[in-house]
This record gives C-alpha cells, structure tokens and sequence, in this order.
C-alpha cells in the first residue's frame, strides 16, 4: 500500500541547522519576504554559467542565442519553482538550468540541432514526470538509507565549496580578490555578531555593500551592460527556429537525440533525490516519499515548460539550499517570491543583468559560507547511521570518488573523458551522480546481499555454540 507520508529513513538524521523561520511559516512583516527573496536569486543566476556552457558546446553564435536564452532560464526558473512549491513537494527548492542537463543537451544540439534539443527536453520531461507521478523513484528508497543520503549530500557540498572557490578565484588580480575576503569577513560578522534581519540576510547584505555600492565606487561594476539591455522583453515561443544552421522546424523527434539527453535526465533526478534529501536536512523536516515523487513529477513538468521558451530543462538547485542551511529562513513562501523575482528577471533583462554585473568572486566568496552548511548536514546525516565497518567502507568510497574522480577527468584524464559517450561521460565528471551511483551499489552489495548471505551462517553458529554449551 502506498503511504505518501511514509519517512524514507527509520532514524531521522540529526542536523545541526538552526532554523529560525519554518516551511511553512510566513515571515512577517511582507518586505521580509521580498527580501529574503532577493537574496536566494543573488547565488540562484547561474543561467549565466550553464547557458554559456550550452552555447559552447552546441558551437553556436553567442551574441545571437546566448542573450535570449538567459532571459528564457530565469523565465523559466520562476514557472519551474512555482511548480515545485504548490503541487511539487512543497519544500523551498529552487528550480533552475541543470550543468548535467545543459551538457547532455548542448552534446545534442551539437550533433542534431536545436529542434531535436527541444524534443528531447519534451520527451524527457514528459518522462520523468510519469516516472514521479506513477510513484516510481520512492520505490528505490530502501536503497537511500543516511549512510548513502548524507554521502551523496556531502558531495553536493563539495560540489558547491568548488563553485565558490572558482567563483572566488575567476579573477585573480589583487582588487578582486582583496573584495572577495572583505565580502567573506563581512559575512561572518554580520551573520555571527549582528541579529535579527541583518543575521538571517547576511548573504544579501554583504554581497550588496561590497558587490554593488563599493564595486560601484571602484569603477569595476559592469553597469555597461544593465544599461544596454532592454527594460521589457516578454520570451517568445520557440525562439530559436529560424537561426541560421537550424531546421527551421521549431521542434523535431529523433530518437538517437532523444536517448542521449536522456542520459542527463538520469543524472538530473538522482541529484535531485539527493538535495531533496539535503533540502529537508537543512529544514529539520522529516524527509518522506511524497517529497521524491511529487518532486521528481513537477521537475518533469517544468523541463516540458522550458522548452515552449527556450530556455534550459531544469532541476533542483544546491546554492539554494546552501542558503537555507546558512540563514535558518526555510519558508517556501520565500522561495515563491524568489520565483516571481526570476520572472521578472526574464521579462527584464536590465534587472537579470544588474545580478551578473556584480563581481563573481564576491558571490563566490559568499557563497562558500553556505557550501561548508550543506557539507556538514551530510556528515550529520552520515554519522547518523549505525557505525559499523561496512558503513565507512560505504561513505568513504563513495566520498573518494565523488570528489577525485570529477578533478581528474578535469586535469589528468581530460582527453580521456572527452572521448568517452555523453552518458560514461556525465558517470565520470559528475560528483553528485558518482555518489548517488557508487553510494547506491555499495550499500546494495554490503549491506543487503552480502549481509543477507552472512546471517544464516551466525544463525547456524549460534546454534552450534548453544549445542556444544549443553553438551
């Protein structure tokens, strides 16, 4: 029988996160909202990162395509989000471009054109929406317990603490980088010294004293380009079809496309099961079945929006639950408003372009304050569960992996990776799909068939020990 309300772990992992405004809770009085709001969309623009990825690897004109498909994104990251938070598993989880994704799809486009990119999205929505809705993925949720969960949460900080490192570091001159530390100094004074308002949106502030006013002053702001973009621009429907190089079809179906963005679809959903998992850790909420089908259906359901616009399919974001672990603030009403926020952004790029004019190592700098949050919650989540040997064969494999393989296919084995398909590809770059995939397979060996085989042997030598006491 099916039980929505069912925990996915018998044991509640521990979390050491403060919450201080719950899911469900409405901060009051409303500018709260918006301003909490704003600063989620503040380390929530990486459609700027992954649409410039998309671009590169499809070998596209940038100046044509790349300005109408960040408008698009953050279109339709607010759609996507609002899906998540009302019919979807109501958590505060932000949608937004997924880097597997947008790989999987920029390989595609690559080879077959934009149209086929827009039906494999389509199709692979239309999916992963069935597979969440006909309660599929919570059937594999014997096969998550908090050893594997908090492995794969782990990772995803790990995954974040790099984004903000290479966020940090992206310019290296002694200006940016002398920003960057008084940004990251900033933040921890005002979130451990100051109260109330200031400590729950310490992110935001810091990042708009010295990432707007003092950039502003220093001349190193990029205000050139807020004060090109148009003030209104409403997405279109498919608004790629009549580039140049294209079909000319606004949609086309071919099933070789359709199975390789298919492959990013796969990693897309066991990342979100994992900061699914995370997001609850960092809300104090206990994490259930309904969380994983009605989440894994409503991100179905915004990829399928995203291709009408343009934009990239989208998944469950990390930075974001970086955020929520940081600050305590847990309201998705919170995240809704962040939702309204990035559609705004998408209907006026001078505002989407006021966010990517603020210096990336600032918001890196920031940023990795919450990374160390998430990375945590996962370690909670592992020690959590029963110490035993198996489980830290299980954790720390799982860990090692996740984080080495990803830097060497990067730097050492990089031909290597690039020759491999987009599927084997994605297996060996992506920390998060590494762990969900290694944590998954050693918990299975270890601790369900291997176990399984070691206890009628204890049985029998238990009985052979009370037959010799007797005699």
């Amino acid at each position: 029988m099916y039980k929505p309300e069912q925990p996915i772990f018998e044991v509640q992992p521990k979390s050491n996160v403060a919450v201080t405004i719950g899911v469900e809770d409405i901060p009051k009085p409303w500018w709260k909202c918006l301003f909490f709001g704003l600063q989620i969309t503040l380390v929530d623009f990486t459609p700027f990162i992954w649409g410039g990825m998309f671009v590169s690897l499809a070998g596209l004109d940038a100046a044509a395509v790349l300005p109408t498909m960040i408008s698009a994104c953050f279109f339709c990251m607010g759609i996507a989000t609002l899906i998540q938070t009302t019919i979807g598993n109501r958590l505060p989880i932000v949608q937004g471009p997924s880097s597997a994704l947008s790989a999987s799809m920029g390989n595609v486009a690559a080879t077959y054109g934009l149209p086929a990119v827009w039906g494999s999205v389509i199709v692979g929505g239309i999916i992963e929406a069935f597979l969440g809705g006909s309660r599929c993925m919570s059937k594999i949720r014997k096969l998550l317990p908090p050893v594997v969960v908090g492995s794969v949460v782990t990772s995803i900080g790990f995954v974040a603490a790099r984004i903000a490192v290479q966020w940090t570091f992206s310019n290296q001159t002694p200006l940016y980088l002398g920003l960057a530390l008084l940004a990251f100094l900033l933040a921890l004074v005002l979130k451990f010294k100051c109260k109330g308002i200031v400590s729950q949106g310490f992110i935001l502030v810091s990042v708009v004293i010295v990432g707007v006013v003092l950039s502003s002053f220093l001349g190193i702001f990029n205000w050139d380009a807020v004060h090109a973009a148009p003030w209104f621009a409403f997405p279109k429907f498919f608004p790629f079809k009549d580039l140049a190089g294209q079909s000319g079809h606004a949609i086309t179906w071919i099933g070789a496309a359709i199975i390789g963005g298919f492959a990013g679809y796969l990693g897309s959903m066991f990342e979100s099961i994992g900061d699914y998992a995370a997001t609850c850790a960092a809300t104090n909420t206990v994490y259930r079945v309904k969380h994983i089908d009605r989440g894994i259906m409503a991100e179905g359901i915004g990829c399928c929006v995203t291709a009408l616009f343009g934009g990239l399919p989208c998944t469950s974001y990390t930075q974001n639950i970086g955020i929520v672990a940081a600050t305590g603030i847990a309201s998705r009403r919170v995240t809704q408003v962040a939702a309204v926020l990035f559609l705004l952004y998408g209907l006026c790029p001078k505002m989407a372009y006021i966010l990517a004019g603020i210096p990336r190592p600032i918001i890196g700098a920031v940023f990795l304050i919450s990374a160390a949050s998430i990375m945590f919650s996962g370690i909670d989540s592992i020690i959590s569960d029963e110490r035993s040997l198996r489980n830290t064969f299980v954790a720390g494999t799982t860990l090692g992996l996740a984080i080495m393989l990803p830097y060497l296919t990067a730097s050492t084995y990089a031909a290597w990776a690039k020759s491999l398909p987009a599927f084997l590809n994605m297996l060996v770059t992506s920390s998060v799909f590494i762990a969900v995939i290694v944590g998954v397979l050693l918990n299975v060996i270890l601790n369900i068939i291997l176990k399984e085989k070691e206890e009628p042997a204890k049985a029998s030598e238990k009985a052979s020990e009370k037959t010799e006491c007797k005699t």
